[in-house]
């Protein structure tokens, strides 16, 4: 019940704000449970979309950062409360791999559903998230797919690798239907 992640150093080095807070989440397994990423492992994207169109006005169930989310949010809002919106030392980002098209609509209900936000929400439909990353240059981001953490990284983002969800299953090796007569 605690969120944890493996923070990795970036490859090299990227120039990031001295004087704003930049936290990057991904959605599904980050911020969502991993619901969506088990329907597109077991049944395709196409099901996905489906799934997504006909669920878009339930909230997805919480994932393992939404109380970091949460807790960056409240310490925004005493800016805001103030007239210091523009002023805050915060910036949050939704980056998903999602399309703002099809399955995004589902994602910003969710949050507005938990009284959330992010200063910005990118729906990458599928594209890499690495050279988006280097041009908002959070200081950190938290992703479920190891393939998105060595992205961000090779371009210079400190990357975390959240260990949720269906896509930390490993596959295991195929064990030989029948062994040779000489094997022990």
């Amino acid at each position: 019940g605690i969120a944890a992640a493996t923070i990795f150093s970036p490859s090299r080095d990227l120039e990031v704000s001295e004087k704003q807070l930049r936290v990057a989440f991904d959605g599904d397994a980050v911020l969502f449970s991993d619901e969506s990423e088990q329907i597109v492992k077991a049944h395709g994207l196409d099901m996905f979309f489906e799934h997504e169109k006909a669920h878009e006005n339930k909230p997805l169930a919480q994932g393992p950062l939404k109380g970091f989310l949460e807790a960056l949010g409240k310490l925004q809002k005493k800016f805001y409360s103030k007239g210091l919106r523009l002023e805050c030392p915060i910036r949050t980002y939704l980056v998903t791999a999602r399309s703002a098209a099809s399955s995004g609509a589902r994602a910003l209900k969710t949050l507005r559903s938990w009284g959330l936000e992010t200063d910005e929400a990118l729906f990458l439909a599928g594209a890499p998230k690495g050279p988006l990353l280097r041009k908002i240059r959070p200081h950190i981001f938290f992703d479920d797919q190891m393939f998105h953490v060595e992205g961000a990284q090779e371009l210079g983002t400190v990357a975390a690798h959240v260990p949720y969800g269906v896509a930390q299953k490993h596959k295991r090796p195929q064990r030989e239907e029948q062994q040779s007569p000489n094997s022990k």
